[in-house]
């Protein structure tokens, strides 16, 4: 008779193990996949969402400027100029005038900019002037338009810094003068200024300003695209007052392109939208300027993030057309753009009137 012995399996057979192991590698696989996916998903959304609000933002600084060209508070008139702008170039005077409100400059370096300043090339820049921050005040029975100084009563400041450029006006007249009292002092002051451009010496303002009148800064904006180095180039904005400084608004803008609405027959509606350097529209300022009324902006905005889309973009980009070029992030043939390194792009492009020159 004999025993029978019986033994409990212990461990895995090698047959076992590899099909384990097999579907183990199928899971995770189909994880991998799923992770990668969403990975992906991630990266296009997020450069999507960039995009999208930096194309706002931009159009947002640009049409807020572009609406507000040309105003000038209860000044129905040109300002009486009181800064001594003969120190400076025609073009630089230009920019501290408040006309033309709007000028632009196609592909060029604007000429209001130093020999030291550029801009991305190929790309359109523009300047707005407008008063802004206004605010009333009543005048000092003293005021006399023969002394430097305009005080204001009732024990107010002038809220007003040493530098900037300021606009008093009331409806029977004003004056465009650099002011060199502090934001705290009770009047506006040109006398003894060390900025530039200065004003005139031993000029008689317009009128005494002894009744009711108002105060704005002259807003001086010039918009241009600007190369950044190691980085995507950017809309920048250069503001004039109280001193010459570049803002940096938003950064993967890469291309600006600006076309001008002009009134041929005195309706105030845009006949033909035209670029700057065409139709007596002059860089110098000179010209046609003050028929335009309304600017047609376009602007191509780039992801900071590459490899988010599966293919190299290609789109039409009429605003181009004419342009033939090629740089680190995109490739122009006369009005197709083809975006490198598989970033994301979109084109914005908004139609601003002037509302000072509105029917």
């Amino acid at each position: 008779m004999s025993t029978l012995f019986s033994h409990n399996q212990k461990g895995l057979s090698l047959i076992e193990l590899m099909v384990a192991m097999l579907i183990s590698l199928i899971l995770l696989g189909g994880v991998l996949q799923v992770f990668l996916s969403s990975k992906n998903l991630y990266n296009t959304n997020t450069a999507v969402s960039r995009v999208q609000e930096n194309g706002r933002f931009a159009t947002e600084f640009l049409s807020f400027d572009i609406r507000q060209a040309g105003y000038k508070g209860e000044c129905l008139t040109t300002p009486m100029q009181q800064l001594d702008l003969s120190r400076s170039s025609q073009d630089v005077q230009n920019s501290y005038s408040t006309t033309p409100a709007i000028q632009g400059w196609d592909g060029v370096k604007p000429s209001i900019f130093l020999s030291s300043e550029s801009i991305r090339a190929n790309t359109d820049s523009l300047i707005v002037k407008y008063a802004g921050d206004g605010s009333e005040f009543n005048g000092g029975g003293t005021n006399n338009p023969q002394t430097p100084s305009i005080t204001v009563g009732d024990g107010a400041s002038t809220d007003v810094y040493a530098g900037q450029i300021v606009i008093l006006a009331n409806s029977t007249g004003c004056d465009v003068f650099q002011n060199t009292n502090n934001r705290n002092a009770s009047s506006f002051q040109k006398a003894g200024s060390n900025e530039s451009p200065g004003n005139i010496n031993n000029k008689d303002w317009s009128q005494s300003y002894s009744g009711r009148f108002s105060s704005y800064i002259l807003r001086s904006n010039t918009y241009y695209i600007r190369d950044n180095a190691g980085r995507l180039p950017s809309l920048v904005r250069k503001v004039l007052s109280p001193t010459r400084q570049d803002e940096e608004l938003i950064e993967g803008v890469i291309d600006m392109q600006v076309t001008y609405g002009i009134d041929r027959n005195g309706d105030r509606i845009a006949d033909e939208y035209v670029k700057a350097g065409t139709n007596n529209l002059t860089t110098t300022g000179a010209g046609d300027w003050d028929k335009v009324v309304s600017a047609r902006v376009s602007l191509l905005v780039i992801s900071p993030e590459t490899n988010v889309v599966d293919e190299l973009q290609q789109f039409v980009y009429p605003a181009a057309k004419g342009i033939t070029k090629e740089d680190t992030f995109a490739k122009y043939v006369d009005g197709t753009v083809t975006i490198k390194s598989k970033r994301l792009a979109q084109v914005f492009t908004t139609t601003v009137a002037i509302r000072n020159r509105l029917p």
